[in-house]
């Protein structure tokens, strides 16, 4: 191999590195409750750019024969790059091992099944889409979801998404996607507005949807929630307490004349405001990573993959708050629907399942014992 190659290799693998620790910077922002350490990350790629801008290899002599190598210099130490990578591949292995069973990945068959197998499908609805878990009974105007627990511990673009969407960012994923959502919602009455704008800013309107969130405790029990209350407001203990409005989202039309619901990718109930959102807060939120408006309530929050039912229902209600309320203040009243109880007909939507027992093995019968013929009278 030529100098040129020699060199050349080295400045390649010094990029593979460089591409590696990207890798494991974009690992971390995804698995991390909290933002990433981007000061340090910041740090190694500054040193990586120094070093690649330095010569790949230099000729030194070798002294003890009287020949001379291709020698990786001080400042370019391949061994250090290699000792980094561990380092970070450590860390990043006990971030893994340390989330325990509430943190534990799982396919979204496997939780699909796990919520099939737990939860009774809603009694007298009508299913909209079995294999998606979405159901409405017109009666008493409501939508219901099947998902479970994505997140606990994060900052919120979103309260629910669509499974394979936006899970990063959302408490709740659901099954269904965001079109059957408005189709639901169309089927039971709302009267979608329109989405936030901005330049100048509006936010969304149309009809007013409480969520509900129903989940069963370790006792087979159901549990129920207003959604606002697994929210709140970002660095504080304040519940978020503004009503989301069926905005609903937009439809796309591709080149090929091909129409597609903008929803669809992750935007089904959100707490930052989209021009795509299926349901929007009807306030002013900002959706730029750094200044985030909401964030999850995780000590109210069931365990990390759970299965949960959403309940969307209407009100003829204004939806409380409106851009001129801001952030929450002190001594601002909560709205009574807030701490309300959850009405019984929403908790009648959530029946477990029974558990399946095994059949008790059948009890083993002796034969009867034959007095043999050699025994002695």
């Amino acid at each position: 191999m030529t100098r040129t190659e020699n060199g050349l290799k080295r400045t390649l693998l010094a990029d593979r590195y460089q591409l590696c620790f990207s890798f494991l910077g974009s690992v971390w922002e995804c698995t991390a409750p909290e933002a990433p350490p981007r000061a340090a990350m910041q740090m190694i790629h500054e040193r990586l750019a120094i070093r690649q801008s330095e010569p790949a290899g230099q000729w030194v002599p070798r002294q003890s024969i009287g020949t001379s190598e291709w020698r990786w210099p001080r400042s370019a130490s391949i061994r250090e790059h290699f000792l980094m990578i561990v380092f970070f591949i450590t860390i990043f292995s006990a971030r893994l091992s340390s989330c325990g069973t509430d943190d534990e990945w799982k396919s979204s068959k496997e939780i699909q099944k796990r919520v099939v197998d737990r939860f009774e499908e809603p009694k007298d609805c009508k299913p909209l889409h079995r294999e998606n878990r979405i159901w409405i009974n017109r009666d008493e105007q409501v939508v219901i979801l099947d998902g479970y627990i994505a997140q606990r511990d994060v900052p919120l673009e979103l309260f629910a998404c669509p499974i394979g969407t936006k899970e990063h960012e959302s408490i709740v994923a659901v099954f269904a996607r965001a079109q059957l959502v408005h189709a639901g919602l169309l089927a039971i009455n709302a009267r979608p507005g329109s989405t936030a704008t901005f330049e100048p800013f509006m936010p969304a309107h149309g009809t007013t949807v409480r969520v509900y969130a129903l989940w069963l405790d370790s006792d087979g029990k159901t549990k129920g929630t207003l959604a606002q209350n697994w929210i709140r407001v970002s660095g504080t203990k304040k519940p978020m307490v503004w009503d989301w409005v069926f905005g609903g989202s937009k439809i796309y039309k591709d080149d090929e004349g091909k129409e597609h619901y903008l929803g669809d990718s992750g935007e089904l109930i959100s707490v930052s405001n989209f021009t795509t959102s299926t349901m929007d807060v009807a306030i002013q939120s900002d959706q730029s990573n750094a200044n985030l408006m909401f964030e999850a309530f995780t000590d109210r929050i069931p365990p990390k993959n759970s299965p949960v039912r959403l309940v969307l229902t209407l009100t003829d209600e204004a939806p409380y708050g409106s851009m001129d309320n801001g952030p929450i203040r002190e001594k601002q009243d909560e709205p009574k629907y807030l701490t309300a109880k959850v009405p019984d007909n929403i908790l009648s939507l959530l029946v477990a399942k029974p558990v399946a027992t095994p059949d008790p093995k059948p009890a083993k019968v002796s034969p009867p014992k034959i007095p043999s013929s050699n025994t002695k009278k």
